[in-house]
C-alpha cells in the first residue's frame, strides 16, 4: 500500500463497495458532505470525595469550515492503513443499541452524542475496569461521494496539542489544530447498512473499528459491540485470503512451499480452537516456512490489509472447535444444487487416478473414489440386469 493516500472525496469511503457497484455505470460524483460534527471532553471529576469520569459536549462545529471534511479525510487515511475490526451492535446491550436506533430514526445529533458519552462514562466508571486516560471524543455524521450515511466516532488523547477555542465550546481553530499523534481509537458505522441489518445482524457488518494508542475494549463495549466479526466468518475469510494470496502474490513460491504453508496454517488454526488468534501469529507461522531472504515475509498480513474490502478478517478472533477444524476444508456446491459437500484441500492429488480424491491437471474435474455403499446405491438404479431389456424401448 502506498503512503500517498487519496482523500476521501476521491476514493471509496469506509463502507465496502461491492464489485457490482464498482462495475455499474458511474453516477455523478458527489463531494463528501459533513451533516453534523462536534467534540466532547472526557475527564475525571471529584465530587464529595468521590472521583469518577464525566463528559462535556461542546457546541456543534461550523459546517462551512473546511476542518469538518479535513478531519474525516485524516481519519479515513487511518482506516485505510490500519487493520479494521468488524462487528455489529449487540441488540442485547440495550442502552447502546437504543442510541444508534433512535438516531437512525430521528437524527437528533445532540441527543445521540450525549447518549454515547454517557455510555463511555458508564463503562469507564465500572469498578472492574482499569483507570483510563482523559481526552476528547469527536463525532461526525457525513455522507460519502455515493451519498451513503456514516457515523464517525473518534477518541483522542489530551497530549495531541489540540487548539480548541475553549474547553466548553470545543471548536477547533483550524485543521492544523487537529493533531492526531495521540489518536486512541475510532469507530465508523455505515448508517445505511445499520438500518437494513439491525437487529438481526445477518448481513455484512456495518460497524468497524481501528485502534491506535489505546487497546482497551471499553470503547467498543460502550458502543454496543460485544464482539467483532464472528470467528467462523474470520476463518472462512482467512481461508479465501490465504488461497488468493498464494495464487496472486506468492505464485513464485515452489509447489512444496505453498503446500507446506497451507498445511502449517491449517494446523495452527486447529491447535488454537477456543483461543484467541492474531493475524501476526499466522504470519509468523508462514515466515517460518520461508527462506530467510524471501521477499514474502509479512506478505499475508499486508495482502489482507490492502484487500480489506475483499477479505474481512479481524486482527484478533477466536475460532470454536468446529470452526477451527473447518479451516482444512473447502465447500463444493454445484450451481444446479445437485451436489453440496466439502473436502480437505490438501487431500486432493493432482492427476493421480488411483487416489481417493484427485483433480485433473487443468483443475476442472474432481474425481472421487466412492465407498462401496454409495457405489451399490448408484448401481441399483443405473446398472442394467443380466436379462433385462429396455423398458423404454
Amino acid at each position: 500500500m502506498t503512503t500517498d493516500e487519496p482523500s476521501m472525496d476521491d476514493r471509496t469511503s469506509f463502507s465496502p463497495q461491492s464489485p457490482h457497484e464498482a462495475e455499474a455505470s458511474k453516477p455523478e460524483v458527489k463531494p463528501l458532505v459533513v451533516l453534523n460534527a462536534c467534540a466532547a471532553k472526557f475527564f475525571k471529576k471529584t465530587l464529595g470525595g468521590l472521583t469518577f469520569y464525566d463528559s462535556n459536549k461542546g457546541n456543534n462545529w461550523d459546517l462551512s469550515s473546511p476542518v469538518c471534511v479535513d478531519f474525516v479525510n485524516r481519519i479515513g487515511k487511518k482506516f485505510s492503513k490500519s487493520g479494521r475490526i468488524y462487528g455489529y451492535v449487540d441488540p442485547n446491550m440495550l442502552s447502546a443499541a437504543a442510541n444508534f436506533s433512535k438516531y437512525a430514526s430521528d437524527l437528533e445529533f445532540d441527543t445521540f452524542v450525549n447518549g454515547v458519552m454517557g455510555r463511555l462514562c458508564d463503562e469507564a466508571n465500572d469498578p472492574a475496569r482499569r483507570s483510563l486516560n482523559e481526552g476528547y471524543v469527536v463525532f461526525s455524521h457525513y455522507q460519502d461521494h455515493r451519498q451513503v450515511d456514516h457515523l464517525l466516532i473518534v477518541m483522542l488523547g489530551k497530549q495531541a496539542g489540540y487548539d480548541f477555542d475553549n474547553d466548553n465550546n470545543l471548536n477547533p481553530k483550524d485543521t492544523e489544530s487537529l493533531n492526531l499523534q495521540d489518536f486512541r481509537q475510532a469507530a465508523c458505522m455505515d448508517l445505511t447498512e445499520f438500518k437494513k441489518g439491525f437487529p438481526k445482524n445477518t448481513g455484512d457488518s456495518y460497524l468497524y473499528f481501528i485502534k491506535g494508542n489505546s487497546k482497551s475494549e471499553f470503547f467498543t463495549v460502550a458502543l454496543g459491540c460485544s464482539d467483532s466479526i464472528p470467528g467462523k466468518v474470520c476463518v472462512d475469510n482467512l481461508k479465501n485470503a490465504l488461497g488468493a494470496y498464494l495464487q496472486e502474490e506468492a505464485s513464485t513460491l515452489s509447489l512444496t512451499e505453498r503446500r507446506t504453508i497451507h498445511k502449517r496454517v491449517v494446523e495452527y488454526i486447529e491447535s488454537k480452537a477456543g483461543e484467541r488468534v492474531h493475524l501476526s501469529e499466522i504470519q509468523h507461522v508462514i515466515n517460518k516456512c520461508l527462506k530467510e531472504d524471501s521477499p514474502h515475509h509479512g506478505g499475508l498480513v499486508k495482502f489482507i490489509s490492502e484487500n480489506s474490502e475483499r477479505f474481512k478478517v479481524s486482527e484478533e478472533f477466536q475460532p470454536s472447535g468446529v470452526t477451527a477444524k473447518s479451516m482444512a476444508f473447502t465447500n463444493l456446491k454445484l450451481p444446479s444444487g445437485e451436489f453440496d459437500g466439502r473436502f480437505k484441500l490438501d487431500a486432493v492429488a493432482v492427476g493421480e487416478s488411483d487416489a481417493d480424491l484427485s483433480v485433473d491437471k487443468d483443475f476442472v474435474y474432481l474425481k472421487v473414489k466412492l465407498p462401496i455403499e454409495v457405489s451399490n446405491q448408484l448401481r441399483s438404479i443405473n446398472a442394467g440386469g443380466p436379462a433385462s431389456g429396455s423398458d423404454d424401448a
